[in-house]
């Protein structure tokens, strides 16, 4: 029976209640309007005629009654008449055509009346509106008529005289109907949206793992399935996420405990390398150690990237920013790594800027900066023989550019390794709020840091 609660079965059930009313609505409306009408508009209750009828024989009665009257009853009567129905129009006319009382006579009478004006009167009277009723005094044609006019609506029932009013009774309820049926189906929607909102909001909405947070699900339909699907992939997120952490955490430990590990053996190996330098007195076997001499110092480099990169990860790796003069800082660290890119021969130039730059840097995060971005030179592109570090200045930005002659980073090289020291480079760029860009090609590189000078520096 989930079909009765799905949404569709439920707007269903809206559009047939709306077609189902309309064919009722003409009953309804008659019950709705006659039946009060009938109610209050009994003859029994009140002085209404019941009928053309029932006036036309009462009147003729009257006019019998009062055949032997004089003036004064006959006024009196017509009076009494007037009193009972205030309605209807009144007047008589004498033996001699003279026109005598009225009551409540709207159209204008002649004082006397002929015979011809009396046939003219009483035809175009007939069958007329309003209704009208002629009736001579018996036994005494001399002493003239009396006429009573009624609007012939009162003399319909009570339901013929709501006829008129009818139609718009009519159109009102079907337009109360319609908007009934707009209002609820407005209120219909107006629920699916709301409820498919707060569906998009719990989906824009994420935690602190950055996982959006579960919904309520209060009703069995369509979105209330949605929303379980929702709550489940929430949580299949929450279970991967918590298996990508551990997992995560476990490789880091791994990464840690392994370099750790590794630089006792290498330390015994380079110990026990210089043992054998002395012992080995032939060119080739000097060339062989000063290889494996090699070997060891790109192992223990990887060691140190690799370790640096564990606690760069995990934010462990010890950042104390403080404001530096940068011409002076680089100037140093290019003194240091002089001798080594003297030895390889290359052709070093520096260019420092006139006015002191201040950056707000990690002092030793910035020489591992400096110093991997020197060692990749000097592995990849030694044959270039050529190095240009430039430091300089405008009013949006100050830049410092490494460029070399080398083959660039896409030429395959024996010594071209995972990168990892790219990667801390990367990692330490960013924690400084610096930008950095590399490009790359047979004819060298060029590694561009860049400090915006409008940007916030990061707090010490």
């Amino acid at each position: 029976m989930k079909w009765i609660k799905s949404l569709q079965f439920k707007y269903l059930m809206i559009i047939f209640l709306a077609m189902a009313i309309l064919p009722i609505t003409v009953p309804f409306i008659s019950l709705l309007v006659y039946i009060p009408a009938l109610v209050v508009e009994d003859p029994a209750k009140n002085s209404s005629f019941s009928g053309s009828l029932d006036l036309e024989d009462m009147w003729h009665k009257e006019a019998k009654s009062l055949s032997e009257k004089n003036e004064a009853e006959i006024r009196d009567r017509l009076q009494s008449i007037h009193k009972k129905h205030p309605e209807a129009e009144l007047f008589w006319v004498d033996s001699n055509g003279v026109t005598r009382d009225t009551y409540s006579v709207e159209q204008t009478l002649p004082e006397t009346w002929s015979s011809s004006y009396t046939i003219q009167f009483m035809k175009s009277a007939y069958d007329a509106d309003p209704f009208t009723v002629v009736a001579f005094f018996e036994n005494n044609p001399n002493n003239g008529f009396m006429v009573i006019q009624v609007d012939r609506i009162l003399l319909e029932p009570p339901i013929q005289r709501l006829g008129d009013h009818y139609t718009y009774i009519y159109m009102f309820v079907i337009l109360l109907i319609l908007l009934l049926f707009i209002f609820l189906s407005w209120l219909f929607f107006k629920s699916i949206h709301k409820r498919l909102l707060r569906l998009s909001n719990a989906m824009q909405n994420k935690g602190a793992n950055g996982i959006p947070q579960t919904v309520i699900v209060s009703k069995m339909d369509e979105i209330s399935q949605l929303e379980e699907s929702f709550n489940s992939m929430i949580k299949e997120l929450e279970q991967s996420n918590q298996r990508e952490q551990e997992q995560e955490q476990l490789r880091k430990n791994l990464i840690a405990n392994l370099s750790h590990d590794l630089r006792t053996p290498l330390t015994t190996i380079r110990a026990q390398l210089e043992n054998v330098k002395n012992e080995v007195k032939t060119t080739k076997g000097t060339e062989a150690l000063s290889s494996i001499d090699q070997k060891i110092d790109y192992l223990g480099s990887l060691i140190d990237n690799l370790l640096s990169y564990t606690l760069l990860s995990a934010k462990k790796y010890p950042f104390h920013p403080e404001k530096t003069e940068l011409n002076r800082f680089i100037r140093k660290i290019i003194a240091q790594w002089y001798p080594a890119l003297e030895e390889k021969k290359f052709d070093v130039q520096l260019n420092t800027h006139f006015e002191p730059i201040f950056w707000t840097i990690d002092q030793q995060w910035f020489e591992r900066i400096l110093d991997n971005l020197l060692q990749n030179v000097i592995r990849h592109a030694a044959e270039g023989k050529f190095i240009e570090i430039t430091l300089s200045s405008d009013e949006n930005h100050d830049q410092l550019v490494l460029t070399d002659k080398g083959k660039g980073f896409n030429e395959k090289s024996e010594k071209q390794g995972a990168r990892i020291g790219l990667t801390i480079v990367d990692m330490m760029i960013k924690e400084m709020d610096l930008t950095w860009t590399i490009n790359t090609g047979e004819l060298g590189t060029t590694i561009t840091i860049l400090h915006e000078k409008t940007r916030k520096a990061p707090p010490s």
